[in-house]
Protein backbone atom coordinates (compact mmCIF):
# COMPACT_ATOMS: atom_id res chain seq x y z
CA UNK A 1 0.00 0.00 0.00
CA UNK A 2 1.44 3.40 -0.99
CA UNK A 3 2.31 5.66 1.96
CA UNK A 4 -0.34 8.19 0.95
CA UNK A 5 -3.06 5.55 1.25
CA UNK A 6 -2.06 4.35 4.67
CA UNK A 7 -4.58 5.22 7.35
CA UNK A 8 -3.29 7.96 9.58
CA UNK A 9 -3.92 7.75 13.31
CA UNK A 10 -6.89 9.75 14.49
CA UNK A 11 -5.95 13.16 15.88
CA UNK A 12 -6.39 13.22 19.62
CA UNK A 13 -8.46 16.24 20.65
CA UNK A 14 -6.85 18.72 23.01
CA UNK A 15 -7.79 18.29 26.64
CA UNK A 16 -6.65 21.78 27.67
CA UNK A 17 -10.16 22.94 28.57
CA UNK A 18 -10.90 19.91 30.75
CA UNK A 19 -7.49 20.17 32.41
CA UNK A 20 -7.98 23.88 33.20
CA UNK A 21 -11.44 23.20 34.65
CA UNK A 22 -10.07 20.40 36.83
CA UNK A 23 -7.11 22.54 37.91
CA UNK A 24 -9.44 25.38 38.87
CA UNK A 25 -11.42 23.08 41.14
CA UNK A 26 -8.35 21.45 42.73
CA UNK A 27 -6.41 24.70 43.21
CA UNK A 28 -9.45 26.49 44.63
CA UNK A 29 -10.09 23.72 47.17
CA UNK A 30 -6.54 22.70 48.11
CA UNK A 31 -4.54 25.84 47.39
CA UNK A 32 -1.45 26.14 45.22
CA UNK A 33 1.01 24.51 47.62
CA UNK A 34 -1.08 21.46 48.50
CA UNK A 35 -2.49 20.78 45.04
CA UNK A 36 -0.71 18.00 43.16
CA UNK A 37 -0.43 17.48 39.43
CA UNK A 38 -1.54 13.87 39.96
CA UNK A 39 -4.76 15.06 41.65
CA UNK A 40 -5.50 17.46 38.81
CA UNK A 41 -4.84 14.75 36.22
CA UNK A 42 -7.19 12.38 38.05
CA UNK A 43 -9.92 15.05 38.19
CA UNK A 44 -9.49 15.76 34.48
CA UNK A 45 -9.45 12.08 33.55
CA UNK A 46 -6.02 12.25 31.93
CA UNK A 47 -2.56 10.91 32.64
CA UNK A 48 -0.14 13.28 34.42
CA UNK A 49 1.99 13.30 31.29
CA UNK A 50 -0.87 15.03 29.45
CA UNK A 51 -0.63 17.98 31.84
CA UNK A 52 3.11 18.33 31.27
CA UNK A 53 2.51 18.06 27.53
CA UNK A 54 -0.02 20.92 27.53
CA UNK A 55 1.32 23.18 30.27
CA UNK A 56 4.82 22.19 31.25
CA UNK A 57 4.17 22.07 34.97
CA UNK A 58 2.12 23.06 37.98
CA UNK A 59 2.98 26.78 38.02
CA UNK A 60 2.13 27.29 34.37
CA UNK A 61 -1.16 25.43 34.84
CA UNK A 62 -2.01 27.53 37.90
CA UNK A 63 -1.30 30.71 35.94
CA UNK A 64 -3.54 29.59 33.09
CA UNK A 65 -6.35 28.57 35.43
CA UNK A 66 -6.17 31.94 37.17
CA UNK A 67 -6.09 33.81 33.86
CA UNK A 68 -9.12 31.87 32.62
CA UNK A 69 -11.08 32.56 35.83
CA UNK A 70 -10.33 36.29 35.63
CA UNK A 71 -11.20 36.40 31.94
CA UNK A 72 -14.52 34.69 32.60
CA UNK A 73 -15.46 37.34 35.17
CA UNK A 74 -14.35 40.17 32.87
CA UNK A 75 -16.26 38.78 29.89
CA UNK A 76 -19.46 38.60 31.95
CA UNK A 77 -19.02 42.20 33.09
CA UNK A 78 -18.15 43.50 29.61
CA UNK A 79 -21.22 41.85 28.09
CA UNK A 80 -23.39 43.38 30.81
CA UNK A 81 -22.18 46.86 29.91
CA UNK A 82 -20.51 47.36 26.51
CA UNK A 83 -17.98 50.15 26.03
CA UNK A 84 -20.26 52.17 23.76
CA UNK A 85 -22.89 52.79 26.44
CA UNK A 86 -22.94 56.26 27.94
CA UNK A 87 -21.71 56.58 31.54
CA UNK A 88 -24.51 56.08 34.03
CA UNK A 89 -24.96 54.75 37.54
CA UNK A 90 -27.52 52.18 36.44
CA UNK A 91 -24.74 50.73 34.29
CA UNK A 92 -22.71 50.28 37.46
CA UNK A 93 -25.59 48.43 39.12
CA UNK A 94 -25.85 46.18 36.05
CA UNK A 95 -22.13 45.42 36.17
CA UNK A 96 -22.20 44.67 39.90
CA UNK A 97 -25.13 42.32 39.37
CA UNK A 98 -23.27 40.57 36.54
CA UNK A 99 -20.13 40.12 38.64
CA UNK A 100 -22.18 38.83 41.55
CA UNK A 101 -23.96 36.36 39.27
CA UNK A 102 -20.68 35.10 37.80
CA UNK A 103 -19.09 34.42 41.16
CA UNK A 104 -22.30 32.80 42.44
CA UNK A 105 -22.48 30.43 39.48
CA UNK A 106 -18.71 29.83 39.30
CA UNK A 107 -17.64 29.32 42.94
CA UNK A 108 -14.38 27.55 42.06
CA UNK A 109 -13.30 30.39 39.78
CA UNK A 110 -14.35 32.93 42.41
CA UNK A 111 -12.41 31.15 45.15
CA UNK A 112 -9.32 30.93 42.94
CA UNK A 113 -9.36 34.65 42.12
CA UNK A 114 -10.27 35.91 45.57
CA UNK A 115 -8.04 33.70 47.70
CA UNK A 116 -5.11 32.52 45.67
CA UNK A 117 -4.19 35.32 43.26
CA UNK A 118 -2.10 37.39 45.65
CA UNK A 119 1.47 36.18 45.88
CA UNK A 120 1.08 32.45 45.27
CA UNK A 121 3.38 32.67 42.26
CA UNK A 122 5.25 35.58 40.60
CA UNK A 123 2.87 35.43 37.64
CA UNK A 124 -0.19 35.49 39.91
CA UNK A 125 0.65 38.91 41.31
CA UNK A 126 1.18 40.29 37.80
CA UNK A 127 -2.12 38.84 36.58
CA UNK A 128 -3.99 40.19 39.60
CA UNK A 129 -2.51 43.66 39.08
CA UNK A 130 -3.40 43.71 35.35
CA UNK A 131 -6.91 42.47 36.09
CA UNK A 132 -7.56 45.09 38.76
CA UNK A 133 -6.12 47.89 36.61
CA UNK A 134 -8.36 46.89 33.70
CA UNK A 135 -11.46 47.13 35.86
CA UNK A 136 -10.18 50.24 37.59
CA UNK A 137 -9.97 52.05 34.24
CA UNK A 138 -13.42 50.85 33.20
CA UNK A 139 -14.86 52.05 36.49
CA UNK A 140 -14.36 55.62 35.30
CA UNK A 141 -17.00 54.90 32.66
CA UNK A 142 -19.60 54.64 35.43
CA UNK A 143 -19.04 58.21 36.63
CA UNK A 144 -21.84 60.16 34.91
CA UNK A 145 -20.17 63.58 34.77
CA UNK A 146 -17.04 63.89 36.84
CA UNK A 147 -15.99 67.47 37.52
CA UNK A 148 -12.87 68.47 35.64
CA UNK A 149 -10.36 70.60 37.49
CA UNK A 150 -8.90 73.55 35.60
CA UNK A 151 -5.36 73.45 36.95
CA UNK A 152 -2.94 70.60 36.30
CA UNK A 153 -2.23 70.23 39.99
CA UNK A 154 -5.91 70.05 40.88
CA UNK A 155 -6.51 67.60 38.05
CA UNK A 156 -3.81 65.29 39.42
CA UNK A 157 -5.31 65.51 42.90
CA UNK A 158 -8.75 64.81 41.50
CA UNK A 159 -7.50 61.80 39.56
CA UNK A 160 -5.76 60.43 42.66
CA UNK A 161 -8.92 60.85 44.73
CA UNK A 162 -11.06 59.16 42.06
CA UNK A 163 -8.58 56.30 41.74
CA UNK A 164 -8.51 55.77 45.50
CA UNK A 165 -12.30 55.74 45.70
CA UNK A 166 -12.68 53.30 42.83
CA UNK A 167 -9.92 51.03 44.16
CA UNK A 168 -11.68 51.08 47.52
CA UNK A 169 -14.88 50.03 45.76
CA UNK A 170 -13.10 47.11 44.09
CA UNK A 171 -11.52 46.04 47.39
CA UNK A 172 -14.87 46.10 49.19
CA UNK A 173 -16.53 44.06 46.45
CA UNK A 174 -13.79 41.43 46.37
CA UNK A 175 -13.55 41.21 50.16
CA UNK A 176 -17.31 40.84 50.51
CA UNK A 177 -17.45 38.12 47.89
CA UNK A 178 -14.59 36.27 49.60
CA UNK A 179 -16.34 36.45 52.96
CA UNK A 180 -19.59 35.25 51.44
CA UNK A 181 -17.76 32.21 50.05
CA UNK A 182 -16.60 31.46 53.59
CA UNK A 183 -20.14 32.06 54.92
CA UNK A 184 -18.76 34.64 57.35
CA UNK A 185 -22.07 36.49 57.33
CA UNK A 186 -23.92 33.47 58.71
CA UNK A 187 -27.47 34.35 59.59
CA UNK A 188 -27.61 37.21 57.09
CA UNK A 189 -29.25 36.63 53.69
CA UNK A 190 -26.55 36.75 51.01
CA UNK A 191 -28.68 38.85 48.69
CA UNK A 192 -29.23 41.46 51.41
CA UNK A 193 -25.48 41.68 52.07
CA UNK A 194 -24.80 42.14 48.39
CA UNK A 195 -27.59 44.71 47.99
CA UNK A 196 -26.08 46.80 50.79
CA UNK A 197 -22.60 46.60 49.24
CA UNK A 198 -23.98 47.50 45.82
CA UNK A 199 -25.69 50.64 47.09
CA UNK A 200 -22.55 51.63 48.99
CA UNK A 201 -20.58 51.34 45.73
CA UNK A 202 -23.15 53.42 43.88
CA UNK A 203 -22.98 56.13 46.57
CA UNK A 204 -19.19 56.11 46.34
CA UNK A 205 -19.25 56.58 42.58
CA UNK A 206 -21.89 59.31 42.79
CA UNK A 207 -19.61 61.24 45.16
CA UNK A 208 -17.06 61.55 42.34
CA UNK A 209 -19.09 63.95 40.22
Amino acid sequence: MPPAERKRPAHRPSRRKEIIEAATKVFSCDGYVEARVEDIARAAGVAPTAIYYHFGGKEELFTQALRTAMAGFSDRVYKARPDFEAPNVEGLRTVLDAGWDYFNTHPDEARLVLRYSEGRTPHALSLRHEWEERHLQRAYDYVPSARTARSTRKAREQHAAHTMAIRMMLDVILTTQAELLEDTFSGLPRDEVFAAVKEMCVSLVLSLH
